[in-house]
């Protein structure tokens, strides 16, 4: 059985996105589908396009704009972790893929969760199997 903490942090004004009450179910809908059990800790950040990059920066040194950043609470014995959304770079790439902004950020907080689930995207064939996996979820989603 799934038990979820999540928490909204918002650094940055999200305007218009899920409500708070939302974004727990679309956490439970993903780590469920994904065979997730025990106590779950997640805090999802909005934040904008400097603090991503600075955060990029930091930990992957890489001093560029990226849309989202997972840090994994390292302890299997406690899972999850903070997902940290860019919403400067949901808003600007949204168009890029026929997305609306709200959606793109739920597809961001989608892809953090499979990577806290375990997925990864460092090759291209895996990148698209997740990118896919993150579509089915969201197409699933009835929250």
């Amino acid at each position: 059985m799934l038990d979820l903490e999540l928490d909204l942090v918002r650094e940055a004004d999200p305007g218009e996105t899920l409500g708070d009450e939302r974004w727990a179910a679309l956490a439970r809908h993903v780590l469920t589908a994904e065979g997730a059990s025990g106590a779950w800790s997640v805090a999802v950040v909005l934040v904008d396009d400097a603090r991503l990059q600075a955060l990029h920066a930091e930990f992957m040194d890489v001093d560029e704009p990226t849309d989202v950043m997972t840090f994994p609470t390292g302890d299997p014995g406690a899972p999850g972790g903070d997902i940290v959304v860019s919403l400067d770079r949901a808003r600007e790439q949204a168009p890029e893929f026929g997305l609306g902004y709200a959606d793109e950020v739920r597809f961001l907080v989608v892809h953090g969760l499979l990577h806290l689930c375990g997925w990864d995207d460092v090759t291209p064939e895996a990148r698209a199997r997740m990118l896919a996996r993150g579509a089915e979820l969201i197409a699933t989603f009835a929250g």
